[in-house]
Protein backbone atom coordinates (compact mmCIF):
# COMPACT_ATOMS: atom_id res chain seq x y z
CA UNK A 1 0.00 0.00 0.00
CA UNK A 2 3.08 2.28 0.14
CA UNK A 3 2.85 5.22 -2.16
CA UNK A 4 -0.96 5.16 -2.36
CA UNK A 5 -1.17 8.53 -0.66
CA UNK A 6 1.31 9.97 -3.15
CA UNK A 7 -0.75 8.74 -6.08
CA UNK A 8 -3.89 10.52 -5.04
CA UNK A 9 -2.11 13.60 -3.72
CA UNK A 10 -0.24 13.88 -7.01
CA UNK A 11 -3.57 14.45 -8.72
CA UNK A 12 -4.21 17.63 -6.74
CA UNK A 13 -0.77 18.97 -5.78
CA UNK A 14 2.19 19.68 -8.05
CA UNK A 15 4.92 17.23 -7.09
CA UNK A 16 8.69 17.62 -7.53
CA UNK A 17 10.48 15.84 -10.36
CA UNK A 18 11.95 13.14 -8.13
CA UNK A 19 8.50 12.53 -6.64
CA UNK A 20 6.90 12.34 -10.05
CA UNK A 21 9.21 9.48 -10.95
CA UNK A 22 7.85 7.53 -7.99
CA UNK A 23 4.20 8.46 -8.43
CA UNK A 24 2.04 7.20 -11.25
CA UNK A 25 -0.93 9.40 -12.01
CA UNK A 26 -4.21 7.63 -11.47
CA UNK A 27 -5.94 6.98 -14.83
CA UNK A 28 -9.17 8.26 -13.33
CA UNK A 29 -7.55 11.66 -12.80
CA UNK A 30 -5.95 12.04 -16.25
CA UNK A 31 -7.90 14.21 -18.66
CA UNK A 32 -7.49 13.29 -22.36
CA UNK A 33 -5.79 15.90 -24.51
CA UNK A 34 -8.57 15.86 -27.10
CA UNK A 35 -12.27 16.34 -26.35
CA UNK A 36 -11.69 16.64 -22.59
CA UNK A 37 -14.53 15.50 -20.35
CA UNK A 38 -15.97 17.97 -17.86
CA UNK A 39 -13.62 18.42 -14.93
CA UNK A 40 -14.55 16.27 -11.97
CA UNK A 41 -15.15 17.74 -8.56
CA UNK A 42 -12.77 16.85 -5.73
CA UNK A 43 -15.47 14.59 -4.27
CA UNK A 44 -15.88 12.74 -7.58
CA UNK A 45 -12.12 12.34 -7.96
CA UNK A 46 -11.78 10.84 -4.50
CA UNK A 47 -14.78 8.58 -5.10
CA UNK A 48 -13.10 7.28 -8.27
CA UNK A 49 -9.85 6.89 -6.39
CA UNK A 50 -11.39 4.74 -3.67
CA UNK A 51 -13.26 2.72 -6.27
CA UNK A 52 -9.95 2.01 -7.99
CA UNK A 53 -8.33 1.25 -4.63
CA UNK A 54 -11.01 -1.33 -3.81
CA UNK A 55 -10.87 -2.77 -7.33
CA UNK A 56 -7.11 -3.31 -7.05
CA UNK A 57 -7.54 -4.90 -3.61
CA UNK A 58 -10.52 -7.06 -4.56
CA UNK A 59 -9.97 -10.78 -4.05
CA UNK A 60 -11.37 -13.42 -6.45
CA UNK A 61 -15.00 -14.28 -5.82
CA UNK A 62 -17.84 -12.14 -4.54
CA UNK A 63 -17.38 -10.17 -1.35
CA UNK A 64 -18.42 -6.84 0.13
CA UNK A 65 -17.06 -4.90 -2.86
CA UNK A 66 -19.32 -6.67 -5.36
CA UNK A 67 -22.19 -6.46 -2.86
CA UNK A 68 -21.80 -2.68 -2.46
CA UNK A 69 -21.65 -2.26 -6.24
CA UNK A 70 -24.88 -4.18 -6.68
CA UNK A 71 -26.61 -2.13 -3.98
CA UNK A 72 -25.34 1.05 -5.64
CA UNK A 73 -26.64 -0.15 -9.02
CA UNK A 74 -30.15 -0.44 -7.56
CA UNK A 75 -30.29 3.26 -6.64
CA UNK A 76 -33.68 3.52 -8.34
CA UNK A 77 -35.22 1.16 -5.76
CA UNK A 78 -36.40 3.31 -2.87
CA UNK A 79 -36.54 0.56 -0.22
CA UNK A 80 -33.08 0.00 1.27
CA UNK A 81 -33.92 -3.41 2.73
CA UNK A 82 -35.05 -4.64 -0.67
CA UNK A 83 -31.78 -3.53 -2.23
CA UNK A 84 -29.65 -5.27 0.42
CA UNK A 85 -31.67 -8.51 0.32
CA UNK A 86 -31.73 -8.57 -3.48
CA UNK A 87 -27.99 -7.91 -3.78
CA UNK A 88 -27.17 -10.59 -1.21
CA UNK A 89 -29.49 -13.09 -2.87
CA UNK A 90 -27.83 -12.52 -6.23
CA UNK A 91 -24.31 -12.98 -4.84
CA UNK A 92 -25.17 -15.87 -2.55
CA UNK A 93 -25.66 -17.96 -5.70
CA UNK A 94 -21.95 -17.29 -6.41
CA UNK A 95 -20.95 -18.47 -2.94
CA UNK A 96 -21.20 -15.34 -0.80
CA UNK A 97 -22.56 -15.88 2.70
CA UNK A 98 -23.23 -13.41 5.51
CA UNK A 99 -20.08 -14.38 7.42
CA UNK A 100 -17.83 -13.65 4.44
CA UNK A 101 -19.76 -10.48 3.64
CA UNK A 102 -19.18 -9.10 7.15
CA UNK A 103 -15.56 -10.30 7.22
CA UNK A 104 -14.77 -8.54 3.99
CA UNK A 105 -16.21 -5.27 5.30
CA UNK A 106 -13.40 -5.44 7.87
CA UNK A 107 -10.94 -6.14 5.04
CA UNK A 108 -11.93 -2.96 3.19
CA UNK A 109 -11.94 -0.92 6.39
CA UNK A 110 -8.35 -2.05 6.96
CA UNK A 111 -7.50 -0.98 3.41
CA UNK A 112 -8.97 2.44 4.13
CA UNK A 113 -7.08 2.73 7.43
CA UNK A 114 -3.80 1.83 5.74
CA UNK A 115 -4.45 4.20 2.86
CA UNK A 116 -5.43 7.01 5.24
CA UNK A 117 -2.15 6.57 7.14
CA UNK A 118 -0.13 6.73 3.92
CA UNK A 119 -2.13 9.69 2.67
CA UNK A 120 -1.76 11.56 5.96
CA UNK A 121 2.01 11.03 5.91
CA UNK A 122 2.14 12.28 2.32
CA UNK A 123 0.03 15.34 3.16
CA UNK A 124 2.28 16.15 6.13
CA UNK A 125 5.44 15.77 4.07
CA UNK A 126 4.01 17.82 1.20
CA UNK A 127 2.83 20.54 3.58
CA UNK A 128 6.33 20.69 5.04
CA UNK A 129 7.84 20.99 1.57
CA UNK A 130 5.31 23.28 -0.11
CA UNK A 131 3.80 25.24 2.78
CA UNK A 132 5.90 25.18 5.96
CA UNK A 133 9.21 25.49 4.09
CA UNK A 134 7.78 28.25 1.89
CA UNK A 135 6.45 30.09 4.94
CA UNK A 136 9.91 29.88 6.49
CA UNK A 137 11.40 31.20 3.24
CA UNK A 138 8.87 34.05 3.24
CA UNK A 139 9.73 34.90 6.85
CA UNK A 140 13.46 34.86 6.05
CA UNK A 141 12.98 37.10 3.02
CA UNK A 142 10.65 39.42 4.94
CA UNK A 143 13.24 39.68 7.70
CA UNK A 144 15.97 40.32 5.10
CA UNK A 145 13.83 43.03 3.48
CA UNK A 146 13.40 44.67 6.89
CA UNK A 147 17.15 44.47 7.46
CA UNK A 148 17.77 46.06 4.06
CA UNK A 149 15.17 48.75 4.77
CA UNK A 150 16.88 49.49 8.07
CA UNK A 151 20.24 49.57 6.32
CA UNK A 152 18.83 51.87 3.62
CA UNK A 153 17.36 54.18 6.29
CA UNK A 154 20.70 54.24 8.12
CA UNK A 155 22.59 54.92 4.91
CA UNK A 156 20.10 57.66 4.03
CA UNK A 157 20.80 59.34 7.39
CA UNK A 158 24.54 59.06 6.82
CA UNK A 159 24.07 60.42 3.30
CA UNK A 160 22.25 63.45 4.68
CA UNK A 161 25.06 64.06 7.17
CA UNK A 162 27.70 63.66 4.46
CA UNK A 163 25.73 65.93 2.12
CA UNK A 164 25.55 68.59 4.83
CA UNK A 165 29.27 68.25 5.51
CA UNK A 166 30.06 68.48 1.80
CA UNK A 167 27.97 71.64 1.45
CA UNK A 168 29.49 73.26 4.55
CA UNK A 169 33.03 72.34 3.52
CA UNK A 170 32.45 73.56 -0.01
CA UNK A 171 31.12 76.89 1.28
CA UNK A 172 34.05 77.26 3.69
CA UNK A 173 36.62 76.40 1.04
CA UNK A 174 35.04 78.75 -1.49
CA UNK A 175 34.82 81.51 1.15
CA UNK A 176 38.45 81.02 2.16
CA UNK A 177 39.52 80.93 -1.47
CA UNK A 178 37.64 84.19 -2.12
CA UNK A 179 39.18 85.78 1.00
CA UNK A 180 42.60 84.60 -0.08
CA UNK A 181 42.18 86.06 -3.55
CA UNK A 182 40.92 89.33 -2.11
CA UNK A 183 43.79 89.61 0.36
CA UNK A 184 46.26 88.51 -2.32
CA UNK A 185 45.13 91.32 -4.58
CA UNK A 186 45.39 93.82 -1.77
CA UNK A 187 48.94 92.67 -1.03
CA UNK A 188 49.86 92.93 -4.71
CA UNK A 189 48.39 96.41 -4.87
CA UNK A 190 50.22 97.46 -1.69
CA UNK A 191 53.53 96.18 -2.95
CA UNK A 192 53.03 97.88 -6.29
CA UNK A 193 52.21 101.16 -4.56
CA UNK A 194 55.19 100.80 -2.27
CA UNK A 195 57.48 100.25 -5.28
CA UNK A 196 56.22 103.44 -6.78
CA UNK A 197 56.74 105.34 -3.53
CA UNK A 198 60.22 103.90 -3.08
CA UNK A 199 61.19 105.07 -6.51
CA UNK A 200 59.60 108.42 -5.78
CA UNK A 201 60.93 109.07 -2.31
CA UNK A 202 64.25 107.36 -2.25
CA UNK A 203 67.06 108.44 -4.57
Amino acid sequence: MAGIGKKILGAFVEMKDDEEEKVEAQPDFVQPSQNPAPELTASEKFKNYFDRLFTDSNAPGPDYFEFSKMVEAMAAIPDERTKFVTAFAGLSIQGLDKKKLLATTDHYLQILDSDAKNFSATVTRTLNEKVTAKKKEMEDKTRRIQELNNEIAELSKKLEVISTEVKENEEKINANAASYQAELQQMRNRISEDRQKINQYIS
